[in-house]
This record gives structure tokens, sequence and C-alpha cells, in this order.
């Protein structure tokens, strides 16, 4: 029984093995840069043999190419980023074969170069120290002006300046103003991102361990969750309807400082076949269809509240309340709408001596059908076209001296008439919300023995979409 239990082992420690990604190792030259003189980083990359795709990511500068595949060894060429000041560069590689990756990460400081101004002694000799660096000697001119170029790394908050003038030295510090950053890269894999089975986000930085807890994490198309409260490692689930994920990340205590925003493709899942289904001889030819697709996936409701602009006094405030239930027509792309609405326009005028007020108020029912156009990750834009009838009630009423022989002292009238409309709309999607935007034209003549108005014209209005 001892051989087959040996071998028992060993097929298990080769299948941990196996499912175990190695993180790769990882060696950069130069190690330091300065910036303005080193225009380019080599980085090589060692891999098992066999090993899937390398991919690199980086929190500033460039890469020549960030994905290489073949061979035990992967050269990357990453380029600083064109600033001048003192920072860090996090730079992050792993092995992209499906699995949860293991990440390999560099942190390169990249050193800016200035000219500190020093006042001293006439003739002294100056020296500079930025940490174990020294720069120098320079000879102060005959005003005991000396100008010193130094290379400040980004971890520096000082320089120590020495001035020898024969047996006199000073020995004095200087404070360097370098930007405090907390570089961040962050990285969506595998690429594209598949609907079936999701992926991971990756975030590091320059210290070797960030707990998720200090940081920030929105994303638009998909769900995140830690993989452990101690590093931030994340699942990526996107949506099934999703096309692209939008991520930024942040710290907690300052989300805006060193921000990160990216952005990765989703790759959709594989269309299924329909199974088939044997149907019992003495089954209703047309079965019943209630129950295959939710109703409330199907429904969804909107609120549109803006202003409408038209001649003279008929312009006004509207409003409308609506629904909007996709068809099975153009891979859902139309959708068919009821939209209740109210309109007002108002007027108050004089006449000789009569004081004339005029009151509007529309309640436009329509029924509409809307026409996606133009979709890309959460922006989406649709045409409207629609009519229905607009129920209109007017009241005039009258004040002055002789109002009853030009005027009468007050009209109430109603009135039900015919209404269509033809408009653009733009919507964002942010979950199950909406936000939305819609420019209008719509034609809705009135007239009645004391008012001829127009209800229609050219509105702007916001709102929300909800889909339950």
């Amino acid at each position: 029984m001892r051989p087959p239990l040996h071998f028992a082992v060993c097929l298990l420690m080769l299948g941990a093995a196996v499912a175990r990604a190695e993180p790769p190792e990882v060696e950069a030259t130069p190690g330091r840069v300065v910036l303005g003189k080193d225009t380019a980083v080599e980085v090589r990359v060692r891999v098992p043999k066999g090993a899937g795709p390398v991919r690199a990511a980086a929190s500033s500068g460039t890469w020549a190419q960030p994905r290489l595949e073949g061979g035990a060894e992967r050269v990357f060429r990453w380029t600083p980023p064109p600033v001048r000041y003192p920072l860090w560069a996090v730079l992050a590689f792993w092995v992209e074969d499906g699995r949860a990756p293991e990440v390999t990460t560099v942190v390169l400081p990249l050193l800016g170069r200035t000219t500190l101004d020093v006042s001293t002694a006439p003739g002294a000799e100056v020296v500079v120290a930025v940490g174990d660096a020294r720069f120098g000697p320079v000879k102060a001119n005959g005003h005991g002006r000396a100008q010193v170029p130094v290379e400040v790394p980004p971890d520096a908050t000082e320089a120590r300046v020495l001035a020898t003038r024969g047996t006199l030295t000073t020995d004095r510090s200087t404070p360097l103003e370098v930007p405090a950053g907390r570089p961040l890269v962050a990285a969506l894999t595998p690429e594209p991102l598949p609907v079936e089975g999701g992926g991971w986000l990756i975030i590091a930085g320059t210290k070797e361990r960030i707990s998720p807890s200090a940081l920030t994490v929105v994303v638009e198309g998909a769900t995140v969750k830690p993989v452990t409260p101690e590093l931030a490692r994340y699942t990526v689930r996107p949506r099934a309807d999703a096309t692209n994920v939008s991520v930024t990340v942040g710290w907690r205590d300052a989300p805006s400082e060193d921000a990160v925003r990216l952005q990765g493709a989703v790759k959709p899942a594989a269309p299924k076949a329909d199974p088939w289904v044997l149907i019992p001889a003495d089954a209703h030819p047309y079965p019943a269809l209630e129950g295959r697709i939710p109703i409330s996936r199907l429904t969804s409701l909107f609120l549109l509240g803006g202003a409408a602009f038209a001649s003279g006094a008929n312009g006004g405030p509207l409003l409308g309340l609506g629904v909007s239930v996709p068809l099975p027509v153009w891979r859902r792309r139309v959708a068919a709408e009821a939209e209740l609405g109210l309109r007002h326009a108002s007027l108050e005028g004089q006449q000789g001596s009569t004081q004339v007020r005029s009151r509007v108020w529309g309640m436009p029912l329509l029924l509409s059908a809307r026409v996606t156009l133009f979709q890309r990750g959460s922006f989406q834009l649709d045409g409207r076209a629609g009519g229905g009838v607009l129920a209109l009630s007017h009241h005039l009423s009258t004040q002055g001296i002789g109002t009853g022989d030009v005027f009468p002292a007050a009209v109430d009238e109603r009135r039900v008439r015919a209404m269509g409309f033809l408009a653009a709309q733009g919507a964002y999607q942010w979950g199950r919300w909406s936000l939305l935007t819609e420019v209008r034209g719509a034609l809705a003549p009135v007239e009645t023995p004391s008012l001829r108005a127009e209800l229609g014209g050219v509105s702007v209005s916001a709102g929300l979409r909800f889909v339950p």
C-alpha cells in the first residue's frame, strides 16, 4: 500500500504547484532615474519556461509594449514621465494565464535636477549634500554667490550646504521643496474581462502591502470584492450588459490625491444555443409566455422636468412622468413609452384701463417610440417620436373700469386637442438609475373663443430613469 500512497502524495504536490502562479523575477536598469537625463529604463522579467503572456503596468510613464509573450525572459522598455520634479514610480508585472495573478512590483526613485543658489563668503568652496550624494565643489564669486547643480530624490526634505574658506568651514541646512506623493498603480486582468468567470483588479503602491480599508474604489459596469482584508486585490464581475468597466482608485483619507482612473473592455458571454424541447402531442400549440422574462427587468420609469420656449407668452415650465417597455425589436433597441405631463403658461397685461390675466394648464397624454441611436459604455443617445392628446384648462379674468363692455369678468374654458413631438434624449447609466437630458420640439396649437396659444415649442428638460 505504500507505493500508491507515495504516488497520490506526489500527484497532490504537483497539482498544488501547477495551480499556484509563481511571481516573476524582475530586474530594472538603471535602478534610479534622473529626470531629463535617463530617457528609458530596461526591465528584464524572468518567468518559468512555457509561462503565458506577461503584463506590465506603471503609476506613471509609458511602456513600449505593456504585454509580451514567449521565452523565459521578457524585456520591457519603460519611458519616464515628462516631468522634472522628484517622485516615485511603481512598476507592476504578472503572468496573465487565467489564474489569480501573483504580482511583482518595482519602486523606482525618479530624481529631479535643479540648481541651488548659495550665499556665502567670497571665494569659498561650496559643496551640497543631498542624502548620501555630494555635489560640487563650486567656488563662490566675489559677491559670495554660488550656483550648485544637484539631483534631488523623492524622499529628500533638506540639503546640507558646506562652505570652506581656508581653515573655516560652515555647515547649514536648507529645505527642499519636494511635492509629497503616494503613487498608485492599478490594472484590470485579464484583458478583456470575461463576463463568464470575471477577473481581477490589481492595486499596488510604494509600500509592500496596501490594505483595502485604506483605499476607495469606485466601479462602473461591474462589481468588485476584496479577496483578503490585508491585500489590495479584488475580484471583478462585469455586468452581463456591460461593454466596458471603468474604475477609479484613490486613498480614503485623500480621494483626489494620486487617484488612478482606468478602463477595460468586456468580453461578452458566448451565446448559448436553445436546447431542444420535447412537446407532447396534446400540448397547446402556443404555450403561455408569462414568467420567461420578469416584467421588472423590462419596465423602467422616468421623470422629466424643464422649461418650454415658445413665441409670445406661450413659454413656461413642464413636467413629465412616464413608463418605458423595451420591445423585442432590433435587439431591444426600440421601446414603447407612455407619458403623462403637465404644462403651464400665463399672461398678464393691460388693455386701456382693464387688467387681463390669463392662466393656461395643459395635461398631455402621449404615446411614443424610443430608439437607441448610439451607445458607448454608460452613455446612450436615443431618439423619441410620438403624439397624443392635450387636455387644456384656460382661466381668463379681467379687472378694471368697463370690464364687461370689452371682456367678460371671468372665463373658464376646457378643450382637448391633438399634440405631437420629436426629441433627442441623452442618458448616463449609474446602476439602476440613469441621468437624462432631453431636447424636444412639439406641436400643440390651441384655439378657443378667447385664446389662441401654442403649447408646443422647443423644450429643454432633465430628469431620471429607474429600472425596478
